[in-house]
């Protein structure tokens, strides 16, 4: 009975935690592309790729909340792979060196990323439990099911840190949010879970995608999905949906 009245308020107290977190990486994002917005009108090009590396580095930690909770702005942002705005749009054109094509995307691209900046820091914002584990557990099967084919960023060469960035952004939400809770309700499925993030963790970490095995990241991503799945009535949340 005591872990039933507290559970609600762990998850909540979680949620407020993990919003630092989610401030940080989307400042980091604005940054890079406001870095990006310089560089682009300086002509640029060397310090154009870094600055649009680094705002994607912000931005993939966050995805876990971006689709689930921003759904309008993460598609202007982040469309892939039909994508007519965001990062992917500009993408071929900076890593080719065409920066005179892309100036008035990226100012649409940082304008985006200030408005979902502002939203996400404004002081009443939270965060749901079960919007938190939505967003998680769908990221970590789109790594099983799409991303470890390696095709997000092949102009940029930076499909490894997009994932690698998805599985921190994975495990702060379940580190942050759920595996408190998790632990007093079942302790096995808690430990599984966390020993699973870092199976994850240790296939992305490789030198270069040739080097990847994309057969068993399929299959530990998708695994993955699947105890955060299992948590859900652990934690008296609905069992989030995977795919499409």
């Amino acid at each position: 009975m005591r872990e039933e009245s507290c559970a609600p308020n762990s998850l909540a107290e979680g949620a407020k935690n993990y919003k630092p977190y989610a401030v940080e990486h989307i400042g980091e994002a604005l940054a890079g592309a406001k870095a990006l917005q310089a560089a682009v009108k300086a002509g640029d090009v060397k310090a154009a790729k870094a600055a649009w590396i680094k705002s994607r580095k912000g931005w993939e930690a966050i995805e876990p909340i971006t689709g689930e909770f921003f759904s309008k702005l993460d598609e202007a942002i982040d469309a892939w792979p039909d994508s007519k705005q965001g990062y992917h749009a500009i993408e071929a054109a900076i890593f080719s060196g065409k920066l005179g094509e892309v100036g008035a995307r990226v100012d649409t691209l940082v304008a985006n990323l200030g408005e979902l900046n502002k939203q996400l820091s404004a002081p009443g914002y939270q965060f749901t439990p079960q919007g938190l584990l939505n967003g998680a557990t769908g990221l970590a099967f789109e790594v099983g099911e799409n991303k470890s084919k390696g095709g997000e960023s092949p102009y940029a060469g930076t499909s490894l840190i997009d994932m690698h960035e998805n599985v921190e952004g994975v495990e702060a939400v379940y580190k942050l949010v759920f595996e408190p809770s998790l632990k007093e309700s079942d302790a096995k499925l808690a430990a599984a879970i966390d020993d699973k993030i870092e199976d994850v963790e240790k296939l992305v970490k490789v030198k270069d995608l040739k080097s990847l095995d994309q057969p068993a990241l399929k299959k530990t991503a998708e695994e993955l999905a699947v105890l955060l799945q299992n948590a859900a009535p652990k934690l008296k949340l609905q069992r989030p949906k995977l795919g499409d």
